[in-house]
């Protein structure tokens, strides 16, 4: 999929810069790290429900087809 960028010159009507203050700054940079936080914190739930998932399958498999000593 192609994403296209705007690569117009200033003068053919492009995308004016913004100019931030550092009080603005600050504040996006605070709402990202707000954003990093929650999305580790449902990573770290996905990880724990995978482990979950993949202990309750393993159950399940060894359940209804229980392994066979080998002669070994």
């Amino acid at each position: 999929m192609k994403c296209p960028a705007d690569t117009h010159d200033k003068n053919e009507g492009g995308c004016p810069e913004q100019e931030l203050t550092e009080e603005q700054f600050f504040e996006q940079f605070a709402a990202l790290e707000d954003g990093v936080a929650v999305l580790q914190l449902h990573m770290r739930g996905m990880s724990e429900n995978v482990k979950l998932f993949g202990s309750l399958a393993r159950n399940m498999r060894r359940s209804i087809c229980p392994a066979t000593l080998s002669p070994r």
